[in-house]
């Protein structure tokens, strides 16, 4: 396997870069090294599964901070949109598109999409390691049979 090593610096790059070919690469069996392959799966399995979970959070955590953000934006455009008469000048909409367009705003939704991403792989790296699981004990089963063939000769 080729794969940076897990929650390494590398790793966490790669995974903001290309999610799609770093779970590729851990996902992947090696037929080679099917033994290795094996005992290293349980910990792989768990490692990313932590991961998601904690990627989960974190994007609740950026949520919140939209959330917050968008908040305190709208109160700064509402107490501008008053006007001399006490009266509001400005639609609901248009002071909705002005949070929409603050920078703090777009930044905090930035975050947030950006922790989807990283979720949405580890989620996705999840569901391969689960189909994975099921492919190693069909090929370790296989090569059973096989080493069986080898020494004892084929049963029909």
């Amino acid at each position: 396997m080729t794969y940076p090593e897990l929650g390494s610096a590398q790793f966490w790059q790669d995974l903001a870069d290309n999610p799609a070919a770093l779970a590729r690469e851990v996902c992947a069996v090696s037929i080679v090294d099917l033994d290795d392959t094996l005992q290293k799966h349980p910990a792989l399995r768990a490692w990313v599964g932590a991961s998601y979970e904690a990627a989960r959070i974190e994007l609740e955590r950026r949520a919140w901070e939209v959330t917050k953000t968008r908040s305190l934006a709208l109160i700064a455009v509402n107490e501008d949109a008053t006007g001399r008469d006490g009266k509001k000048s400005k639609t609901v909409g248009v002071m909705e598109a002005e949070v929409n367009a603050r920078a703090d705003v777009m930044e905090a939704e930035e975050g947030r999409l950006a922790q989807a991403e990283v979720v949405g792989a580890l989620r996705a790296m999840t569901i391969a390691l689960e189909d994975r699981k099921d492919m190693l004990v069909q090929l370790a089963a296989k090569q059973r049979l096989e080493m069986r063939d080898h020494y004892t000769g084929p049963t029909t």
